[in-house]
Order: C-alpha cells, then structure tokens, then sequence
C-alpha cells in the first residue's frame, strides 16, 4: 500500500483521492476540511502560507500537484502555482519520493492559427496564466525528485456546463475561419493521473511531460451545432463576442495513448451526450 499526498482535492483532485483510496493510503489536501474515511484523510493547509504546510505526512511516495486558482489573476497564479509549488517542495525536502506529478494546462502554448501541438513543440505563451503555469513547470524541473507534468486542455464534465449553456442560449461561432478546440472529460483526467501513478508505484519509466487530450480536436463551430441538434429547442443564435480570444490550436496525445492510456470519452459527442442525458435531454 502506497502512501500519496494530494494537493488540491477538488474536483479532479478530490475524485482521484477517493478513486486511490480503494488500494492505497491518501492524503487530501486542501483549504478546507473533510470527513476522513479508513484510507482517505484530509489535511486542511493553504500551499501559499508555508506555516500550513509544516505537518504533511511523511515516508510519501507520490504527490500530486492538482491546485486550482480561486483568483484568475497573474499574482492569483503566481501565488498558488509558482509559490504554491515552491512551498510544498520545501515542506517535502527530507522525504524521498518515486515521482512528484503537477496538473497543467495546455494554455502553456502560444499557437493561435490552428497548428498542430504536442509535448516537443515551442511554449511562449503570451498570456499571464500560461506563463505562470510554464514557469511552475519549470521549478518542478529543477527540484531534486523525478517529476512529471500534464498538460491538460479544456476540461468539461459534470458540474462544467458553461458550453451547453451557450448552445441552449444560441451561442455561434461561423465555420470559416475555422477556430480549433480540444477538451477532456474530468473522468478522464483523473484516469490519466491514475495511470500515471500506476506507472510511478511499479517503477515503470515515465516523460517528464504528457499533453493530455481526447481523440478529436474539433472546431467550436461543429461543437456548438452538434450541442444545439442535441438539445433541440434553444434560443435564436447569436455571435459569440468571446471567439477571437479563445486558443485555436489542435493538440495530439500520441505520448498518452503509447503509455497505455484508453480514453473513457475518446471525444466531445460521448463525452457531451452523457452530460446531456444526466441533464434531462433525451
């Protein structure tokens, strides 16, 4: 039985904690408190006041890294990424782990014109979440344990209806120029973190980084209609203002797929049609 600290158990975090509990001995780590159970407990801390951090579990094996910003701001991500894993990394500086795993973002890219990308291609970002994400990264790098990061793309699932609820009120996006979108389903990033761990605790040999995607990129154009065939009655459509700001780029995850990974949701229809029938859309 392993012994794994996660540090941000929320949604992604907090799923996985319990998933790991079934086989293994878990902390979860976050602002607030929760009721412990025979493998899972939880430790109230905050990774931006190192003073909280003083008493974490020792003799850890693995520690997942899974914070998410409550201030969208650069000092927000400052504080909670760069700082957050500067903290923890000191408050683990006499222990001996197999692997130290972060949960990024594939907002760490800077391509914008429909490209293709994967764990080899250039990262200068030019937004301040990017950027921070990029320079937490690299301070993980640079740390004394063996470290792998992921970088998410859009993640959608239960409790994450904002696309559906932009379909059902009209939202549209014209097909030409296209605009390039990709996503994962919550259940399926805590699948790859699980396996990651799998891997870890079995000694098997691990990237540094993986680009953790589905399947199918796909444009927000055909995301949206297929969303709005789905739904059936919604309202008129209407331009969404917001378009010219989102990424535009197509991400691969063969490194994923080659270290054994099965997608649950393998692309947005499967993953949005089981969303819409827990929603009532028959």
């Amino acid at each position: 039985m392993a012994r794994i600290l996660i540090v941000g158990a929320g949604d992604v975090g907090g799923t996985l904690a319990m998933q790991l509990a079934q086989h293994h001995q878990v902390w979860g780590l976050r602002r607030s408190g929760g009721a412990n159970s025979a493998n899972l407990q939880w430790l109230q801390a905050d990774v931006t006041d190192p003073e909280t951090l003083q008493e974490l579990p020792t003799d850890l094996d693995l520690v997942i890294y899974s914070v998410a910003s409550p201030v969208f701001s650069k000092e927000g991500y400052h504080d909670y990424y760069v700082n957050g894993v500067r903290h923890v990394l000191q408050a683990l500086a006499d222990q001996r782990l197999r692997r130290f795993i972060f949960v990024s973002s594939s907002s760490v890219y800077h391509q914008m014109d429909g490209e293709w990308v994967d764990e080899t291609s250039a990262t200068a970002p030019h937004s301040f979440a990017g950027k921070e994400l990029l320079q937490a990264e690299q301070v993980l790098q640079d740390s004394r344990f063996e470290s792998t990061a992921v970088r998410f793309t859009g993640i959608y699932g239960p409790g994450r209806n904002r696309l559906i609820e932009q379909a059902r009120h009209g939202g549209h996006c014209d097909p030409e120029p296209p605009v390039w979108t990709n996503r994962i389903h919550r259940d399926d990033c805590v699948g790859v973190l699980a396996l990651l761990c799998e891997k870890a605790l079995a000694g098997e040999p691990l990237e540094t980084l993986y680009l953790a995607t589905d399947d199918e990129p796909a444009t927000l154009f055909d995301v949206l209609e297929w969303l709005k065939d789905r739904i059936a009655e919604v309202d008129p459509d209407h331009d969404m203002p917001e378009v010219t700001r989102r990424a535009n780029r197509r991400c691969r995850n063969d490194r994923l797929k080659a270290l054994g990974y099965v997608f649950r949701f393998s692309n947005y229809r499967e993953g949005y049609d089981v969303m819409l029938n827990e929603l009532g859309y028959e």
